[in-house]
């Protein structure tokens, strides 16, 4: 490890604690292997009782800073880091999680890449320049990651936040790493959202237009929507229900990826019209930040036969996340 000033946070004894007990470098603390047996351990247990009761006895940290007690007047010291957690269960369609370590370690603002206690999920320290702007920080790395179809935890956007202790051999490094800049205040995300929106309705007109001559002879052929929505057979949207009920009951959130969340709603729109909105309620429930206005927003926003999105493109959508 390079001899730069050490970055000091806080330790605790264990997640339950609320005073630290020390301070450590995190550096060092990132590279510590002297729990690794326990790690292991909680890593190959199959009784999740087990598993639970070895992760509570595990020593954390604070890593955006030094406090005395943990709360948000505690903070003596900000170490302008924020630590931000992917969980498995929260990303069931990535299934190689050295990939995505890999893969994020091509971004300049990512200081470490590692696997959490678990094992089946990863966590990023990230440097800025303000802890002020914490929460913002959070804001517009969720999106960034969200726009990569990655779902992160939403409570890292707590500054006193915990991180349990973890063990990984191979973990990304880049002590040299650019401080992230960019800052979305909470009422500026739905107007992100729409950037995005516009973003992919760009993509799918491109997609659907080979060339202009290909886009106007395939329109003058197609039937009108009208006619479309007439020769859906109802068994087809038999299916479209019961896979939406599936996805429900299997409490699997499926829309976390934008573009996902884009066909979805067309598939929907596609086959049962204004009235399938109380269908794209429900599956878009299942998304952590789910809400209401911008769910509507979108669903209104998108014309019945649009986008020429069928059933089986949710049946694979579906796939994806183990649901058939």
């Amino acid at each position: 490890m390079n001899k730069k000033k050490q970055i000091l946070v806080s330790m605790f004894d264990n997640i339950k604690s609320n005073r630290s007990y020390t301070v450590v470098d995190i550096r060092q603390w990132l590279l510590s292997n002297h729990l690794q047996d326990v790690i292991t351990q909680i890593r190959i247990t199959q009784d999740k009782d087990v598993r639970r009761t070895l992760k509570c006895k595990l020593p954390a940290i604070t890593p955006s800073g030094i406090f005395h007690r943990r709360n948000s007047n505690g903070l003596v010291e900000p170490s302008s880091l924020i630590c931000i957690d992917i969980d498995g269960k929260d990303n069931p369609s990535i299934s190689d999680m050295e990939k995505l370590k890999k893969r994020l370690g091509k971004l300049s603002y990512i200081m470490y890449v590692g696997l959490s206690a678990s094992g089946t999920g990863l966590f990023c320290i990230i440097p800025y320049t303000d802890y002020r702007n914490h929460k913002l920080y959070f804001n517009s790395l969720k999106l960034e990651f969200e726009k990569m179809g990655i779902i992160i935890d939403k409570s890292c956007s707590d500054i006193t936040r915990l991180r349990l202790a973890s063990y990984d051999e191979q973990p990304y490094l880049n002590w040299d790493a650019v401080p992230y800049e960019k800052t979305l205040d909470e009422n500026d995300c739905v107007k992100v959202r729409d950037l995005i929106k516009t973003e992919i309705l760009q993509d799918n007109i491109a997609d659907n237009k080979v060339n202009d001559f290909d886009f106007v002879a395939n329109q003058l052929l197609n039937p009108t929507n009208l006619d479309l929505a007439h020769v859906i057979p109802q068994s087809k949207k038999n299916e479209v229900v019961r896979l939406v009920n599936a996805i429900i009951e299997s409490k699997v959130d499926i829309t976390r990826n934008y573009q996902d969340w884009f066909t979805i709603c067309c598939i929907i729109k596609n086959y049962f019209g204004a009235g399938g909105i109380a269908l794209f309620h429900d599956i878009s429930k299942l998304y952590p930040n789910y809400s209401p206005e911008e769910t509507e927003k979108l669903y209104s926003s998108i014309k019945q036969w649009q986008y020429r999105y069928r059933s089986d493109r949710l049946f694979e959508i579906a796939a994806k996340y183990g649901i058939l």
